[in-house]
């Protein structure tokens, strides 16, 4: 039976709203799935003993995926497809992504259950899509705990503890939310460790520190179920603040992190936190009733605030600034 793929796959990106690095150590985590993460078509090369391909403009990445090379798009990718028993050759494969790389959106399990959907079609099992895409997320970061993956798949807003099936969260009302790239790269893997060695060189410090993140998951989520106007939302503000403050203190926020929630703040945010492994990627704001002045006073700083907005089962769609 010839091999196939899909013509056409989706998946979201991804944001932690609260429980980053305690997720590791299996507190709970609170995570959205952004949309328009990562758009891949495929159609057949004229030979179908050809190398298959993968172009991604947006991430500079051009690619044949030939089962010696060494990039890990590439092996990542094959891992993918080959979980799924899908074609190794004789595909052109493009993506469309709004994704930053290496920025902590989740745009490598944006690609790979992207690729899994490909292969395994557009109505496959969501546990199925997810499994494949880990098989590719092992090559990018070793042992992921499933998290991106999960949002990537299922989009929403998501409460996830590692080895668990991840809880729908709903909301009372619709959350308007930014995310603003620091620009300064980083590697998950490093942050990871880094909190790791705190943790164990202080113990009875790092774990009360790891304790009070996975609290703030659930704080956050009653605070998101019971909203019902300014005041919760300025609840919500203050628990992102009470975040950003543990996970500095775990060593993973940085001058550039800081500096942006400070000027989010200044000009009316009601919170401000890093989002993902820290050290660098972006900062989460919550903005007050007029958005405005915070994604003005970026964008004279040189940033792009991407806006988008909270439904609870699925985010609406994301612009790169408000009009």
């Amino acid at each position: 039976m010839e091999l196939r793929l899909h013509p056409r796959a989706q998946a979201h990106g991804k944001t932690i709203v609260l429980g980053e690095h305690s997720v590791v150590h299996g507190y709970p985590a609170l995570a959205a799935g952004l949309p328009g993460g990562v758009t891949l078509t495929a159609s057949p090369r004229p030979d179908p003993r050809q190398p298959s391909t993968l172009r991604i403009p947006a991430w500079g990445i051009d690619l044949e995926l030939r089962v010696e090379s060494e990039h890990p798009v590439a092996r990542a990718a094959l891992e993918v497809l080959g979980h799924c028993d899908g074609p190794l050759t004789g595909w052109a494969i493009a993506a469309q992504s709004t994704l930053l790389p290496g920025a902590g959106l989740g745009s490598s399990a944006a690609l790979t259950v992207a690729l899994a959907r490909l292969a395994l079609g557009p109505h496959a099992d969501v546990g199925a899509v997810v499994e494949a895409s880990l098989a590719g997320e092992r090559i990018f970061h070793g042992e992921p705990s499933g998290l991106d993956s999960q949002v990537a798949a299922r989009g929403g807003l998501l409460r996830f503890v590692r080895g668990q099936e991840p809880t729908p969260i709903p909301l009372s009302e619709p959350l308007p939310l930014l995310i603003v790239p620091s620009g300064v790269e980083r590697r998950t893997a490093v942050q990871v460790a880094q909190v790791r060695a705190r943790v164990e060189r202080l113990p009875a410090l790092g774990r009360p520190l790891l304790e009070v993140l996975g609290r703030s998951v659930d704080e956050g989520i009653e605070t998101l179920r019971a909203s019902k106007g300014p005041h919760d939302r300025a609840r919500l503000g203050e628990i992102m603040q009470v975040a950003h403050g543990v996970l500095a203190a775990l060593g993973v926020s940085c001058a550039a992190l800081d500096a942006l929630c400070s000027t989010a703040l200044r000009h009316g945010a009601l919170g401000a936190k890093l989002t993902g492994a820290g050290g660098g990627g972006c900062v989460l704001v919550l903005p007050g009733d007029d958005p405005r002045p915070i994604i003005d006073a970026f964008t004279q700083q040189g940033h792009a605030p991407i806006s988008f907005v909270l439904h609870g089962s699925s985010p609406s769609t994301a612009s790169p600034t408000l009009p």
